[in-house]
C-alpha cells in the first residue's frame, strides 16, 4: 500500500506509518490507497486545543471592568464635582470606590494595632503570658468595614432626607452614586496613608489617614449637601436644611461610634486591665 499523502509504502495497516494519515485500500487502484479523514485521536494529538487559545471569559470580563474603573477613577479624581450631573451610570463604580476605601482603611487600622499591641504581647510573654492582645485580621476587617459602611449609609440617608424636604428631591441611588464618586480623592489618600504605614512612617501615615477619613465622612458630605441645596429650593430654608443634616448625622454618628468602641476598644481595655491586674 502506498500513501498518497507522503508516498510512503507499507504492506498492511489502516494508517500511514510515516505521516499518520488514514489508509483505505482501493481495489480499482491496486496497491494505491486513498487518504481517509484523520481519526479523532490523531486530530486531538495534532490539533491545538482551542481551550488554550481562546481567552477565559471571566478573566477578560475582569480586565474590561478594571480598565473601565481605572478610567472612571482618573476622570473623577481630576473633576470629582462633575459627578453631580452625571450620576446615572456610575452606581457600581461608586460602590467599588467605597469598598476600596473601607478595605485600605481596615489595613491601616490593623497595621496601627500591630505596632501598638506588639510591645504588650512581648511584655506579657516576658512574664510568661501566652494570650495575645492582637485581634485577627478578619475581625478588624469586619469591624472596620461594618462601621464605615454604617457611617456611609447614615450620611447618604441624612443627605437624602434633606434633599427630600429642602433640595431637588434626588433619588437615594443618585445620592449614593455622587457620595461614592466624591470619595475618589479620599481613596487616593487612604492608599497613600497605608503605603506610608508600611514603610513605618507612622506619624505622616496616620496624619494622611485622618485627613482621608475627614474628607470621606465630613467635608465631602457637607459639600454634597451644599451643592444639592443650590440646585433647588423648597419651603425649608437652605440654612436650616444644612443644620438639619449636621444634627442628624452627629446624633447617628455618636450612636454608631459608641456601639463600636464598646465592642472593640472596650474589650481591649478590659484585656489590658486583666493583664496589669495579673502583675
Amino acid at each position: 500500500m502506498k500513501c498518497p499523502n507522503c508516498q510512503h509504502e507499507q504492506d498492511t495497516g489502516k494508517f500511514c506509518g510515516k505521516c499518520g494519515a488514514g489508509l483505505v485500500a482501493n481495489p480499482n487502484m491496486g496497491s494505491q490507497a486513498t487518504v481517509t479523514p484523520e481519526p479523532a485521536a490523531y486530530q486531538a494529538a495534532t490539533a491545538v486545543n482551542p481551550a488554550h487559545t481562546e481567552p477565559n471569559q471571566h478573566v477578560e470580563k475582569v480586565k474590561v471592568q478594571s480598565k473601565q474603573y481605572w478610567n472612571y477613577f482618573l476622570r473623577y479624581f481630576k473633576q470629582p464635582g462633575s459627578i453631580i450631573d452625571q450620576s446615572a451610570d456610575q452606581f457600581v463604580n461608586a460602590l467599588i470606590t467605597m469598598g476600596i476605601f473601607a478595605l485600605f482603611f481596615s489595613l491601616a487600622i490593623y497595621k496601627n494595632l500591630s505596632v501598638a499591641l506588639s510591645p504588650m504581647d512581648e511584655f506579657g510573654g516576658f512574664f510568661g503570658g501566652s494570650q495575645s492582645l492582637m485581634p485577627s485580621f478578619f475581625s478588624v476587617l469586619f469591624g472596620t468595614v461594618l462601621t464605615l459602611g454604617l457611617l456611609f449609609v447614615l450620611s447618604a440617608a441624612c443627605i437624602y432626607v434633606v434633599s427630600k424636604f429642602a433640595g431637588p428631591d434626588e433619588s437615594f441611588k443618585s445620592i449614593v452614586t455622587s457620595f461614592g464618586t466624591l470619595m475618589v480623592p479620599s481613596v487616593a489618600l487612604v492608599v497613600l496613608a497605608y503605603a506610608l504605614l508600611l514603610i513605618s512612617s507612622m506619624t505622616y501615615g496616620n496624619l494622611v489617614l485622618i485627613i482621608s477619613l475627614s474628607l470621606a465622612v465630613s467635608v465631602m458630605p457637607l459639600y454634597l449637601v451644599t451643592v444639592l441645596l443650590k440646585k433647588a429650593s423648597k419651603t425649608v430654608d437652605s440654612y436650616y436644611a444644612y443644620l438639619s443634616y449636621i444634627v442628624l448625622f452627629t446624633i447617628g454618628t455618636f450612636i454608631i461610634m459608641t456601639v463600636f468602641f464598646d465592642a472593640t476598644v472596650g474589650q481591649y481595655m478590659d484585656d489590658l486591665n486583666e493583664l496589669f491586674y495579673f502583675f
